[in-house]
């Protein structure tokens, strides 16, 4: 294990139960009964499932009071999701106020639900929920950067908001490795399935080794924005960066910048969206 990857291992977070739900649902090898037994024995997360299936969207006129009747409400993907952002966001637990936290949770979220949508806009509907989810974790290596000096590691942020500098570039200045190398580690050793740590490891790279290269391209593509809407905002980078990942995808920097200027407006006011938002700190 790696100098910076062990400082997520040193957490008190459980990444095993996401680990389960994501091969059970991988194999297609799952019912709403095995998905609660799987989940149960952890409160927490149980206690964030409720909560959604309760929430204004998903309003019932009966509140919902069994692990198992929000787990067939909500469908198998929603809770897949559900999981993974429970298991990230108690990686913070105890950083919930800094600057840091607040930028790498709206971009992972913002990644996600961009990465999901533009899979349906690229017409690879079949993997918009893979996308989703590897959306969300590309970034965990900055957890572990950050959690080896928080300090420190805020001011390569700052730099790069200031500098308009990538993250990746100042990170391997610092530390002589970035938060892909980690993120490929961590993910790898909590034995996620293979596209994850290979988006983790490749997201932003213009030669793609991995067979899940699409899932790597889309996630590159909604990270790209991601970070323009929350790091590089005042400056952001022009989407002609981009050219590799649009000609494979079959889009121009045109359509692009019109689809993410239309979904942002979308996104919102997206409930689930804002839900995810308040699921972190709740």
């Amino acid at each position: 294990m790696g100098s910076y990857a062990r400082h997520i291992h040193n957490l008190q977070v459980n990444p095993s139960i996401a680990a389960k739900v994501l091969a059970m649902l991988e194999k297609q090898d799952f019912s709403f009964s095995a998905l609660e037994e799987v989940i149960r024995p952890d409160p927490g997360l149980t206690a964030k499932i409720l909560r959604i299936a309760n929430s204004a969207l998903y309003a019932r006129q009966n509140k919902v009071a069994k692990l198992q009747t929000a787990i067939t409400m909500l469908g198998v993907n929603t809770i897949k999701n559900l999981v993974i952002l429970v298991t990230g966001s108690s990686l913070f637990k105890s950083n919930w106020d800094s600057p840091f936290y607040a930028v790498f949770w709206r971009h992972s979220l913002a990644s996600a639900f961009l990465s999901k949508s533009l899979a349906a806009r690229t017409r690879n509907p079949a993997i918009a929920e893979e996308a989703f989810v590897a959306g969300l974790l590309h970034n965990i290596g900055q957890v572990a950067l950050f959690l080896d000096g928080p300090d420190r590691y805020e001011g390569i942020l700052a730099r790069a908001i200031r500098e308009g500098r990538r993250i990746g570039s100042l990170e391997r200045e610092a530390y002589g490795t970035d938060h892909k190398e980690i993120g490929n580690e961590v993910l790898s050793s909590w034995n996620f399935p293979e596209v994850y740590p290979d988006v983790a490891r490749e997201h932003g790279n213009d030669n793609i080794t991995s067979n899940h290269k699409v899932v790597v391209v889309l996630c590159s593509v909604a990270d790209f924005i991601a970070s323009n809407w929350f790091i590089h905002a005042e400056a952001p980078k022009p989407f002609s960066l981009l050219a590799p990942s649009l000609e494979y995808l079959g889009m121009d920097e045109a359509a692009l910048e019109a689809w993410q200027t239309e979904y942002r407006a979308v996104l919102e006011k997206d409930p689930l969206y804002l839900e995810c938002q308040n699921l972190i700190k709740g």
